[in-house]
């Protein structure tokens, strides 16, 4: 999750009342609506070509003579195309996968909290025109890129989502995933953002995994004693892109501080998580 990310999510809020699973879950759920990036390399391509119009005569001080024209005008992309997604393409149906990957992180998690820990649905991970999912069920979200005018496109998503809330003495917590080709919307950080959004304080680690997976894995947290996110970013040799986040959620009753005292997973649990072999696509 990058510093923007960050920002745009959670706005100016201050740290005390910052909803931790409301940030975990909006990231999967917000549009891809923002200033569209192509749009800039367009006008900035239009520029340099104006620019050029003259340049300066070789051999001459200060003499002025027209630049030859461009044999074609440059080519401008689409004003809303993404990235292709790269990796072989998989064969595996949609809903056999969002089968067998519930079954495989659900395995996976639970193996892995405390003792006493329960999951209960969470419906905030979910796109909202798919309700009522039990907790870490795999759903496949995917729609076309729609051209909203100005440079601001949405959808484009082609990726498979989970999302549960832990409870374990009455504390509550949050865990969610987002698995898919990488390219596309599905772009991973290649290292750590040199800077925490405002209001969180962050420590961020990235190494590589036996089979050549760069793991980005980073903890935020809210100053003053606020909530954290574990977060672990796995870029998978097969091309998949692996997304896991565990939260601590926060009290009202508690002026604001997290319900438990960390995380219900570490950052070690959810790296092991996203580099379950069954946790990819089947090409």
């Amino acid at each position: 999750m990058t510093k923007e990310r960050i920002d745009e999510i959670i706005g100016a809020a201050p740290p005390s009342t910052v909803d931790v699973d409301a940030i975990v879950a909006r990231e999967r759920k917000t549009a891809w609506l923002r200033p569209n990036p192509w749009m800039a390399a367009a006008a900035g391509v239009a520029a340099v070509a104006v620019g050029a119009a003259f340049v300066l005569a070789p051999g001459s001080s200060g003499t002025v003579s027209p630049a030859a024209p461009p044999s074609s005008p440059p080519e401008l992309p689409e004003p809303c195309k993404i990235p292709t997604l790269m990796g072989p393409v998989p064969t595996e149906k949609p809903a056999d996968a969002m089968t067998r990957l519930t079954g495989v992180l659900t395995t996976a998690v639970t193996a892995r909290l405390a003792a006493g820990t329960t999951l209960t649905p969470s419906a905030a991970n979910y796109p909202e025109a798919d309700p009522g999912r039990g907790p870490l069920q795999v759903v496949h979200s995917s729609r076309p890129v729609t051209n909203g005018g100005g440079g601001m496109c949405s959808g484009g998503e082609d990726e498979f989502l989970a999302g549960a809330t832990t409870v374990r003495s009455g504390k509550r917590g949050g865990v969610q995933a987002t698995l898919g080709r990488m390219g596309g919307r599905l772009n991973l950080p290649a290292d750590c953002v040199d800077q925490a959004p405002e209001g969180m304080e962050q420590v961020c680690r990235r190494t590589i995994g036996p089979k050549g997976e760069v793991i980005v894995a980073t903890t935020l947290t809210a100053k003053g004693g606020g909530p954290s996110i574990h977060r672990v970013e796995v870029a998978r040799a097969d091309r998949i892109g692996v997304i896991l986040d565990a939260a601590n959620a926060v009290d009202a009753k508690r002026d604001g501080k997290p319900d438990s005292p960390a995380p219900p997973l570490t950052l070690e649990q959810l790296t092991e998580i996203a580099l379950d072999p069954g946790m990819t696509l089947y090409p």
